[in-house]
């Protein structure tokens, strides 16, 4: 069963990606302002590593796991601005908005239902459930299809939800599932546009 906290950083999730995507809709974000938001929360990181600081440490009390609390600050957040930045950086307005809301929705809907609702297994990941990643899918696609096409948000979907199913060794940043959704389903959309 998923804990209270974890419900807290995937809801946490949805919200940061509807407020990146309205915000990079209106051009209020961009990609420079995005990596200044990286670079300032891998300092922030550094800084809660190494010293307390009151405010930091309780945002990373209620929506940081432990471990990365122990190792990492914040990187669950830092991942999630970096694969925002990715997708602005690289793709049309619409696109990054859509890979956005991907990431966001598909993978928070997909870890809370393989954790508390999910039965079948999921032939890519033991630590996943084969329902989690369908209503991800299903929920990211619904998302995504605001800003592109119903066919480029159904593959992107798709593409988004397995790359987040599949199991990488979480101790590196870079092929962390919130830099890589964004990128791949980013990748598929202007792929299909290609043809």
């Amino acid at each position: 069963m998923i804990n209270k906290k974890e419900i807290k950083r995937k809801l946490f999730h949805i919200c940061n990606s509807m407020i990146v995507s309205v915000l990079v809709y209106f051009n209020i974000l961009n990609w420079y302002i995005l990596l200044f938001i990286v670079l300032l929360g891998l300092l922030l990181s550094f800084i809660a590593k190494n010293y307390h600081i009151s405010s930091i440490t309780f945002f990373l009390k209620h929506l940081d796991r432990d471990y990365d609390i122990r190792n990492f600050p914040g990187k669950g957040a830092i991942t999630f601005m970096s694969g925002c930045f990715i997708a602005v950086l690289f793709f049309s307005k619409d696109i990054a908005i859509a890979s956005i809301l991907i990431m966001g929705f598909g993978d928070a809907v997909s870890s809370l239902v393989s954790k508390s609702f999910g039965k079948l297994k999921h032939p890519l990941n033991n630590f996943k459930k084969l329902e989690g990643t369908l209503l991800g899918i299903l929920v990211s696609f619904i998302a995504a299809s605001f800003f592109i096409s119903y066919i480029e948000a159904l593959f992107a979907s798709i593409i988004g939800m397995i790359v987040e199913s599949i199991y990488f060794n979480k101790k590196s940043f870079f092929i962390d599932d919130n830099i890589l959704i964004p990128l791949f389903s980013g990748l598929t959309i202007f792929l299909l546009r290609l043809i």
